[in-house]
């Protein structure tokens, strides 16, 4: 569980700062009240309709002011306060409104104060790229005024959007420059919630030591301050959930149970408790208070309307069902989980309910879900890519945009002291001689593009004119099967029928084995022809379907040939949709990696059954690799992950040169 909530109530209180200044020179009367306004907005035991009515009049006041330094300064701390008062419409218009007012975006804290209010507010209204953007431009005014602490809240704040928007590695490096920022300061709030971020991440890339290591840390950093009860909760939860995932209910259920022990955590924290105890006890075999605990959690996240926890409930009530093999009302749980996630847009949680309604229902109903979950996982993948890559586009951008004003800068006092302009011009020329160089470059891709695109839609054109012409030639050889030859045979089977009136016993004896002999002929022209002339394809396609979908598409990124088979003996009904899945996701591994890295032109892809196992083969005719180097490479570890998962055994054969050979022997 991560403690986005804890973060923005956080950030509130970082950007607290800066909101009095002692040389406004405005009309000291008007300025008194503008005080004195902001003072009423703060007292809480005013109504609310008394302090908001006072914020709209200080807005009124300051708009008269003139000076656009010290108007501006009014208007941080007017949004400031619409912040505390959660009127966030508001408070966005306002930053706005200064940002328009610096319409040349000077370096000062009051710019980097309005970048930051932005970036929270888009966090707040779930905008992640928006929120990205406007901590990025507050970090970079921060950078140059020299605010290490400062600096390290924007990291912070940067890496918590990035680690919800799963770009795990670019939440890292950020988290891990605020600590480096944050470190000799007394922030030790902040401090803590970095820890605990880098303790989610290293969790979800299952680097679990890791991820318990700085949890621990952040629970140190967490008894340096007073830290309310609920921190101190979702720290042990989430190393529970550590523990958790490693298979180790034992240790998961013992942090939980530290956890819902602590006092007055709130509902929501007590309700994800009880049900991750449920579901380490369920894990045991510990079915005693089981479903009651289950129930108990579902029926508090019913009643504070948490739509993520609804989901995880009705989901492992479903698998407790399941388990109990009663089937209906597993598949009862496993729709509710369902309906609730597409309705709250809870992606991850119809994720997990697609596959276990995969597993739930049977033959053709399942492998539907299967389809669903395949093709859900593969839009949410892509769309964390895009995200991560605008990420990284945005802090790119803006580093282009502080370099570009520092060379405009030096420009102009090589100008001003009338120094270095041969050097100036020598550079300008080499930059300019550069840029045409990629421009031909880049005219040159493009143009292979267009070619290799050209090229594709004339094979597909060849092809599919072989294939109409193939099936028109099926129909040819069918109608002339059935109509000519059957019909002729059939007339002779007739002629011999009348002839064998005659009482001769021989006669009789040869004639009766003329006409079985084409009555045999009939029947198996009769099956060439209905062979020609019907479908060839199987009931049982549906997978193989999705994986040369699959191959068809990756083969069209670095134009490799492949084949795609299947043996005979391998019935793909008996084989289970995990075995399925984790099998695609194989082979979708090895094909994104022989388009990165192998530079083959040739795959084959083998499906067989030998002794109750499933045998698959992925085999590339590209350059290899040296398997003792690579042994820690992601995508290897990924591959023996799946496979150790479905208590199988996988082989990898291949060296430099020489091409790889992937393969992989599951039990059925």
């Amino acid at each position: 569980m991560n403690i986005k909530k804890f973060g923005l109530v956080l950030f509130i209180v970082i950007l607290g700062c800066g909101k009095k200044s002692n040389d406004l020179n405005v009309e000291k009367n008007n300025f008194n009240r503008i005080d004195s306004l902001f003072d009423i907005s703060k007292d809480t035991s005013v109504c609310d309709s008394l302090r908001f009515s006072s914020l709209n009049t200080s807005k009124i006041l300051i708009d008269k002011v003139k000076n656009d330094s010290i108007k501006i300064r009014l208007l941080v701390q007017l949004s400031y306060y619409k912040l505390l008062s959660r009127d966030y419409q508001q408070f966005r218009q306002l930053n706005y409104e200064i940002l328009k007012i610096d319409s040349k975006k000077s370096l000062n804290l009051n710019t980097a104060l309005v970048n930051g209010y932005l970036g929270f507010y888009y966090q707040h209204k779930y905008k992640p790229d928006s929120a990205f953007y406007f901590y990025n431009n507050a970090l970079n005014i921060y950078k140059q005024l020299d605010n290490n602490i400062s600096e390290g809240n924007m990291l912070l704040s940067m890496a918590t959007i990035q680690e919800n928007e799963k770009d795990y590695t670019g939440s890292e490096i950020n988290t891990i420059k605020a600590i480096s920022k944050l470190k000799n300061s007394k922030k030790y709030r902040n401090l803590y919630l970095s820890y605990n971020n880098l303790g989610v991440i290293y969790s979800k890339l299952r680097r679990f030591n890791l991820s318990i290591k700085n949890h621990q840390n952040a629970i140190e950093y967490l008894n340096k301050f007073d830290g309310n009860n609920s921190l101190r909760a979702i720290s042990f939860n989430n190393i529970g959930m550590v523990y958790s995932r490693m298979g180790d209910y034992k240790k998961s259920i013992v942090y939980f149970k530290k956890a819902s022990n602590i006092l007055k955590i709130s509902a929501k924290t007590y309700a994800l408790l009880l049900d991750n105890i449920a579901y380490s006890k369920f894990k045991l075999g510990e079915l005693d208070e089981i479903p009651e605990l289950f129930f108990k959690s579902l029926k508090i996240r019913d009643s504070l309307k948490i739509k993520d926890g609804q989901v995880m409930s009705n989901r492992h009530l479903s698998e407790y069902y399941l388990s109990q093999s009663d089937t209906i009302k597993a598949i009862s749980y496993a729709l509710i989980s369902e309906n609730i996630a597409k309705e709250s847009n809870y992606n991850d949680g119809l994720l997990e309910s697609y596959l276990l309604l995969s597993k739930i229902k049977p033959g053709k109903k399942g492998q539907k879900y299967l389809e669903k979950y395949i093709k859900l996982s593969d839009s949410l993948q892509q769309q964390e890519r895009a995200i991560r890559e605008k990420f990284t586009r945005i802090a790119y951008e803006t580093d282009e945009i502080i370099i570009e004003k520092e060379t405009e800068t030096k420009k102009k006092w090589q100008v001003i002291l009338l120094s270095g302009i041969g050097a100036g011009f020598s550079t300008l020329f080499i930059i300019y001689m550069r840029q045409r160089s990629r421009n031909k470059e880049l005219e040159f891709i493009q143009d292979q593009d267009k070619a290799n695109v050209e090229i594709y839609n004339l094979m597909l054109s060849q092809q599919k004119m072989f294939n109409k012409g193939s099936a028109k030639e099926k129909k040819r050889i069918s109608k002339e099967l059935h109509d000519d030859i059957l019909s002729r045979l059939f007339g002779t089977r007739l002629s011999l029928d009348a002839i064998n009136e005659s009482k001769e016993e021989e006669d009789i004896a040869d004639r009766e084995k003329s006409i079985e002999e084409l009555q045999l002929i009939e029947e198996d022209i009769r099956k060439i022809s209905h062979n020609l002339s019907s479908s060839q394809f199987s009931e049982n396609m549906s997978f193989a379907t999705l994986v040369d979908q699959l191959l068809l598409k990756q083969s069209k990124i670095t134009k490799f040939k492949y084949e795609l088979s299947f043996s005979k003996n391998l019935n793909l009904d008996n084989i289970s949709n995990t075995i399925k899945i984790n099998c695609y996701r194989i082979l979708q591994e090895s094909i994104q990696n022989i388009n990165k890295y192998a530079k083959a032109t040739n795959v084959k892809i083998n499906f067989s059954e030998e002794n109750e196992c499933l045998l698959c083969s992925i085999e590339d005719n590209g350059i290899g690799f040296n398997i003792k180097k690579s042994k820690k490479g992601i995508g290897i570890k990924n591959i023996k992950s799946r496979v150790k998962d479905l208590k199988g055994q996988v082989k990898f054969i291949s060296k430099p040169e020489n091409g790889t050979k992937i393969q992989v022997k599951v039990p059925l």
